[in-house]
């Protein structure tokens, strides 16, 4: 999982009934309008989004990753609302009362400082990810809805199982990603695999 062909990422995986809502609206949206970008991802908040690793093994970066989350507490997650953008809608999960969820951005910068050295001089998304701020969000429809749709889509979204109440951050994922085009479209061929689970408790 080392080669140059991989992207790499880390997530917070939601509990199941969330996930199952995000999951159903993914599904729909690919029936109805024939997305498919967000239903290859796993449902998500994106902590830290792909990256293109050096040459170095990945064990110290795991190892850190592990330190990290051996420290981390889980935390409360609220929705807000919609968060839309350029590329896509999802859920906004970035505030708490009006207020950025500040154990949401902490972790996030944690893991940032962690993973900063293993990203490839030459990575193809640091600009996208680093170089904008983070605002927390859980994709519903990604990359391959037009602009010129959204309107329809978050209409047709007013009686979807959206969920609304706030979960606890508990499980993050550490994974690996194949497209066969990176440089183009490579959501279309987009694959992913498990590297590392963690589970907090507190």
């Amino acid at each position: 999982m080392d080669g140059a062909d991989f992207r790499f990422a880390v997530y917070l995986i939601p509990p199941y009934p969330v996930a199952r809502s995000v999951v159903e609206v993914h599904r729909m949206l690919r029936k109805q309008f024939g997305f498919t970008a967000a239903e290859r991802f796993q449902a998500h908040i994106t902590l830290k989004g792909f990256f293109k690793k050096t040459e170095e093994p990945s064990a110290e970066l795991v190892a850190r990753l592990d330190r990290l989350f051996a420290r981390q507490r889980p935390f409360p997650v609220h929705f807000n609302g919609y968060h839309i953008d350029d590329v896509g809608i999802g859920l906004n999960v970035n505030e708490i009362d009006g207020q950025t969820n500040e154990a949401l951005a902490t972790l996030r910068a944690g893991i940032v400082d962690v993973v900063q050295p293993w990203i490839a001089p030459d990575c193809d998304f640091v600009a996208a990810d680093l170089g904008n701020p983070f605002r927390g969000h859980m994709t519903l429809a990604f990359r391959d809805i037009p602009l010129e749709l959204q309107t329809d889509v978050l209409d047709y979204l007013a009686d979807a199982p959206l969920p609304t109440e706030p979960f606890t951050a508990r499980t993050f994922h550490y994974l690996a990603f194949y497209s066969q085009d990176w440089a183009g479209p490579w959501w279309e061929t987009l694959t992913w695999r498990l590297l590392r689970s963690w589970v907090v408790e507190g």
